[in-house]
């Protein structure tokens, strides 16, 4: 499984990316989440306990609240200082939802944002979640009770991150590839402060899945 590419590879100083990957529906979803160490360079070590960090996290934490629809297969760590990364860790996980409701259809997703206090919001990722449980969701309004869980589960990885190795190990970030339309030499990271759900209701994932 190949790092992200939606995006030309612009490097972060000291810093990584994340990829989760999932089975749903039959088919292969991602969400990515983007990390800076505390103690640079980011090393082997360093890297791999990343990858077990955030796998543990998302086992534990998050996968009790989605679909048995959704698996979460493994969780993928990349040196993003230069291209190709030179370290690469892979924690499987084959762990499967709790919730037994039937999640949404597989391009029916639930867009939560990651926001820097440092920048008036204007450097913010997201992910798009997949497996949301049908029963959470009335017509196109998410259960405003399941939200306030998954954001709780977001808001421990703020602290979590620095767990991931001896401490200090990380910081979760905000990272941007782009100014103005126009790439930058290296992406502007700012902490990550702030998780929010900007609208009631569920997203379509940027690329419609095939049946």
């Amino acid at each position: 499984m190949g790092a992200d590419t939606l995006t030309p590879f612009v490097p972060i100083t000291d810093g990584a990316q994340v990829q989760l990957v999932f089975t749903y529906a039959g088919e292969t979803v991602q969400n990515r989440l983007w990390f800076v160490s505390r103690q640079p360079p980011p090393d082997a070590a360093q890297i791999g306990a990343l990858a077990v960090g955030v796998e543990a996290w998302h086992r534990t934490q998050m996968m009790p609240l989605l679909s048995s629809s959704l698996t979460l297969v493994q969780v993928e760590a990349f040196d993003w200082t230069v291209a190709p990364s030179p370290i690469i860790a892979i924690q499987a996980s084959g762990t499967a939802g709790s919730d037994s409701s039937p999640g949404l259809s597989a391009n029916v997703a639930d867009r939560i944002w990651f926001i820097s206090a440092l920048n008036n919001g204007r450097i913010r990722n997201s992910n798009f979640i997949a497996g949301v449980p049908e029963d959470k969701v009335d017509l196109n309004t998410v259960s405003v009770t399941w939200r306030s869980a998954v954001r709780d589960a977001y808001i421990n990885l703020i602290d979590l991150a620095a767990s991931f190795g001896p401490f200090p190990a990380w910081r979760w970030v905000c990272a941007s590839s782009w100014d103005n339309g126009s790439l930058r030499l290296t992406q502007r990271v700012l902490r990550t402060d702030f998780i929010v759900f900007k609208r009631p209701w569920v997203a379509q994932r940027r690329k419609r899945l095939p049946p």
